[in-house]
């Protein structure tokens, strides 16, 4: 059958624009997994410990800066940081954070679970502005039987819980969350452990999907790579996403938490950042908390493997 010029034509345009796109996409995303598989040493341990004390040196020049922050699981980073490279200086730190903010609240289980056992009976009635991590942060650190039965806290008891409406994607931090508070629920024993083990291990493998296609080096990434090693999934991790977290350490110690494309004019910058799908243009950042204490954390997780 011969077909028609115009048809044919048209055919043939609607081939190229089909193809075209394809061949893009399987070309971009060729590159994301070489960029997330590519071969390289393992950093030593003096480079190791160069980036750590590099940390710690941002953690207190900003000392008067970050003692203001109130985000409890940060500092159970710093705290656990000081604890496994028996540094008084930064465990002294924390414990500020803990006497200022948490005395007194559920976060204080975040930190020490021990007293929270009196709690597992009552009645615990979330602020309406926590979202479903926290609540299972809450429940995690305390076992408390009201806080089991909240629909955000079954959501993610489930390994499937970020897998809804590609939350995972729309939220690089969903899986990292659920494994941190799936983690206080294993620690302390909420759940049955074969039950809980098993929903760990279903996250931790979701982050290591994550991390072969994701290159964008923000602070998702650090926290990605921190709570897979956390967890106990450090020979799963590649070398390749350490040194470029390593690499991403600014020269003041701390990190920014964005991935810088180019620097352009007038002090701004073309970057990846709050997991967006595309880059945009921004100031350029200055070094912060959020994604230096989980660098800082991974460090000493890297260096104290066998007290972890």
């Amino acid at each position: 059958m011969k077909w028609p010029r115009s048809l044919a034509r048209l055919l043939r345009t609607l081939a190229i624009c089909i193809a075209a796109p394809a061949a893009m996409l399987i070309a971009w995303l060729s590159y994301c997994e070489y960029r997330s598989a590519r071969d390289v040493p393992p950093p030593s341990e003096a480079e190791l410990r160069d980036h750590l004390k590099r940390a710690v040196g941002w953690i207190f020049a900003n000392r008067a800066r970050v003692s203001s922050e109130d985000n409890p699981m940060l500092w159970v980073f710093v705290r656990e940081a000081g604890r496994l490279t028996d540094d008084a200086e930064l465990l002294a730190l924390a414990n500020e954070y803990q006497t200022r903010y948490v005395k007194g609240t559920i976060a204080q289980f975040f930190f020490d679970p021990s007293g929270s056992e009196r709690f597992a009976g009552k009645m615990i009635v979330f602020p309406d502005n926590w979202v479903d991590y926290q609540r299972l942060f809450a429940y995690g650190a305390t076992c408390n039987n009201s806080a089991r039965e909240d629909p955000g806290v079954l959501t993610l008891l489930s390994p499937s819980g970020c897998d809804a409406h590609l939350m995972w994607l729309r939220s690089p931090w969903c899986h990292t969350h659920q494994l941190m508070g799936l983690r206080f629920v294993q620690k302390n024993h909420c759940e049955p452990e074969v039950e809980t083990a098993r929903s760990v291990n279903a996250v931790q493998n979701s982050i290591l999907t994550e991390l072969r296609w994701d290159f964008r080096i923000e602070d998702a990434y650090l926290q990605k790579v921190m709570t897979l090693v956390e967890s106990g999934r450090r020979k799963d991790v590649k070398p390749i996403w350490i040194k470029q977290i390593l690499d991403a350490q600014r020269a003041d110690g701390g990190w920014d938490g964005v991935d810088i494309l180019a620097h352009l004019p007038g002090n701004r910058v073309l970057a990846w950042e709050g997991g967006r799908l595309y880059p945009s243009i921004r100031s350029q950042p200055p070094s912060i908390l959020h994604p230096t204490a989980q660098g800082l954390y991974l460090l000493a997780l890297l260096l104290n493997p066998e007290r972890n």
